[in-house]
């Protein structure tokens, strides 16, 4: 039996918020052009970015399989097609899947065809892997060993002869049985029928035989006859239909998992068509920083490379990066391509950047103010609460929380007060931050408390007051609605005027 595994992936299910990843972080983009209008890699690569968990041993993993997958393209993509072509033939050619389990004569006959379907699908793909020796990561030559030793050509041939037996072509499957007590038949035996006209067939043929014919006029005889083909096949069909059924479960693991890296050859391709920068991420505990990061998903949708970003954050654990500033400043496409690219790394793909490390390949989860929540309205932010609380308590340490205006859609006041109890919990919780908003009471107070584990950026603007679209560090400002408030409070007559 061939044992392989390509992904890595273990039990791990889809994140329980994947729907909102895919809206917020514009994941359908990325998939789009990995996929290349392939239904197939588009449904592994949703998959493998929406992951619930990953380790950092099945992200060097999966890195390194990349990297191989990308040095034999051709291999890679051949593989993937040989797969492909032998299921659609199979899918195409064989009316087993409309076979009734109670007719093994039919079973049997569609069964072998489909075997030997398959069989070329083997062959095909043995003739590749023997001129293909230049793999190097632990799961293609993990893969290509346990091919190599289940299947060859003795195989192949031999799989074929059995096959042979239930040919359609074939008028009758020889058979013998033994009579038993009470005349009861026993010990069914299918026979390997001899090819007729040979020297070795004449030679066994000679010696006295014993035949029978049934009467022209015998109309229960041939049911009968047929009753007892059926009961003698009915164990070979059973047989048959369990190795088809495992090596077209071999076909298709093979396809899907090779799918994920023909959509990294596709995005390689992409990235190098635009002139996007290639890494391949690090994991280092207390350290998240990157080199001219760029959003992936606006690559997509200008095939142009996007301003990029840089940043730097060394923390002995959780931290919080808070952006704020003008809009149209960036600040959303800052947190996209983080999202993504996190997303991207836990995968074990590259991402586009000159550099990119994270303390912890972590799930990742989002909170973005909708599009409709954007309304200052008491029952649009029960709903926020609700969103954030049906995540919440996913969360563990080393997981990321990206926020986008989170919790604005009351009064400032409020608002600042629950972005600070939420974002101190999560901190204190081992569980990374980074927050869009425009809550400047709340930036105050949590900077001040948390120190270097609060980093400040704001949109870049030159002198000129040009905007450059980059973030960078920004001086702390207090924030005055928290003493207005408290100052109207103590002197409601002065509101009046």
């Amino acid at each position: 039996m061939i044992q392989f595994d390509l992904l890595r992936m273990g039990d791990s299910s889809k994140i329980s918020i994947a729907d909102d990843l895919r809206v917020d972080l514009e994941l359908d983009k990325i998939i789009a052009v990995a996929s290349n209008g392939d239904k197939l890699i588009s449904e592994t690569w949703s998959s493998m970015l929406l992951l619930r968990d990953s380790s950092e041993d099945a992200v060097r993993y999966r890195q390194e399989a990349v990297r191989d997958a990308l040095a034999n393209r051709d291999v890679i993509i051949k593989m993937y097609s040989i797969a492909k072509d032998t299921i659609e033939r199979v899918k195409k050619e064989l009316f087993i899947f409309l076979l009734r389990p109670d007719d093994p004569p039919a079973v049997a006959k569609e069964t072998s065809r489909g075997i030997r379907i398959l069989l070329d699908g083997l062959e095909e793909m043995l003739t590749l892997l023997k001129s293909s020796p230049s793999f190097s990561s632990t799961a293609f030559r993990g893969f290509i060993s346990s091919f190599t030793a289940n299947i060859n050509d003795q195989f192949i041939s031999s799989a074929r002869g059995v096959a042979s037996i239930f040919d359609t072509s074939r008028e009758n499957v020889t058979f013998s049985v033994k009579i038993g007590g009470s005349n009861y038949l026993k010990d069914p035996v299918l026979l390997v029928p001899r090819e007729g006209g040979s020297f070795l067939s004449g030679i066994l043929s000679l010696g006295r035989e014993y035949t029978y014919k049934l009467d022209p006029r015998d109309e229960a005889g041939p049911q009968i006859i047929y009753d007892i083909k059926k009961w003698v096949l009915h164990r070979s069909a059973t047989v048959l239909l369990r190795s088809f059924n495992s090596m077209m479960k071999f076909f298709e693991d093979l396809m899907k998992q090779l799918s994920f890296y023909v959509g990294a050859i596709n995005m390689s391709d992409f990235f190098a068509r635009i002139g996007l920068p290639q890494t391949y991420p690090e994991v280092n505990p207390g350290v998240f920083a990157f080199k001219d990061l760029h959003c992936l998903s606006l690559a997509t949708s200008t095939s142009s490379k996007p301003i990029p970003s840089t940043l730097s954050i060394n923390a002995s654990d959780s931290f919080a990066t808070l952006i704020t500033g003008a809009n149209r400043g960036g600040k959303t496409t800052f947190l996209k391509a983080i999202g993504q690219a996190l997303l991207l790394a836990r995968a074990g793909l590259f991402v586009p950047a000159e550099s990119f490390t994270i303390p912890t390949p972590g799930a990742v989860y989002t909170h973005f103010l909708r599009g409709e929540d954007r309304a200052l309205s008491y029952g649009k932010f029960e709903e926020e609460v609700k969103r954030f609380r049906g995540f919440a308590n996913f969360l563990r340490r080393g997981d990321f929380v990206l926020m986008d205006e989170s919790f604005s859609s009351t009064n400032p006041i409020e608002a600042s007060v629950v972005a600070e109890n939420v974002v101190s919990a999560l901190v204190d919780s081992g569980v990374n931050v980074a927050y869009v908003t425009f809550l400047q009471d709340f930036i105050y107070n949590f900077a001040r408390r948390y120190g270097e584990r609060a980093v400040l950026l704001v949109p870049e603007r030159l002198k000129s007051s040009e905007r450059t679209f980059r973030l960078v560090r920004g001086s702390l400002q207090p924030g005055y609605a928290m003493d207005l408030w408290v100052k109207l409070s103590s002197n409601p007559s002065k509101e009046q005027h």
